[in-house]
């Protein structure tokens, strides 16, 4: 990967986690049948619509420049913060925290599944499309199941199929801790434009 492709491979990864934090704080508050907190919901918005901006003047160039580099570094910093209050939910006997949770783990990995799509057409590698698209119907059916978690804890009915799916979500999601905290300490290298971790999550 050049340099500008790590500093991109960067920026997908921040939004992926920005969404995953978005989802993870959006479904905590339907399932205790509240708004989400306003003040966190404008924060993370301004956060995500600078990325949004940043991705389209990099797509535009296929570069990254110094300027939006130095503007997405405070979301790399947030990020390292933020996702490990995210991984020190307490799950224990709570199966709306863990719907909320592996909701928030399966919603990341179909933004970065994205987000790679996306990254492989701006820099011309077909074969990272191709390998993220083989991916989607699967990300699909698990986006159907993260819903349908939430939306059943939200009415608190955990019938045996939804607790099964809760289950898969959150073992997943906790197996990829190590890797998802490894890309998230990585971000400044990456914006520095050097390799730091293995650039793709699983599912």
């Amino acid at each position: 990967m050049t340099p500008d492709e790590h500093r991109f491979n960067a920026l997908v990864l921040m939004f992926a986690n920005l969404q995953r934090l978005m989802v993870f704080h959006g479904a905590v508050a339907l399932i205790e049948g509240r708004e989400l907190d306003p003040a966190l919901r404008e924060q993370m918005t301004a956060k995500l619509d600078l990325l949004n901006e940043v991705v389209q003047r990099s797509s535009q160039s296929r570069a990254v420049t110094e300027v939006d580099v130095d503007a997405v570094r405070p979301v790399a910093s947030y990020l390292e913060r933020e996702i490990r209050v995210y991984y020190d939910t307490e799950l224990e006997s709570d199966l709306g925290a863990q719907a909320a949770f592996g909701a928030a783990a399966v919603f990341a990995a179909s933004y970065l599944g994205d987000g790679m799509i996306h990254m492989g057409q701006v820099f011309g590698h077909a074969d990272w499309v191709d390998r993220e698209l083989q991916d989607k119907p699967t990300l699909i059916q698990l986006l159907n199941q993260a819903n349908g978690t939430v939306g059943s804890a939200a009415r608190s009915e955990f019938p045996p199929e939804i607790r099964g799916y809760i289950d898969h979500h959150v073992r997943v999601a906790l197996g990829d801790r190590d890797l998802v905290m490894a890309q998230v300490d990585g971000l400044a290298t990456m914006l520095g434009g050097l390799i730091s971790r293995r650039p793709f999550t699983t599912t």
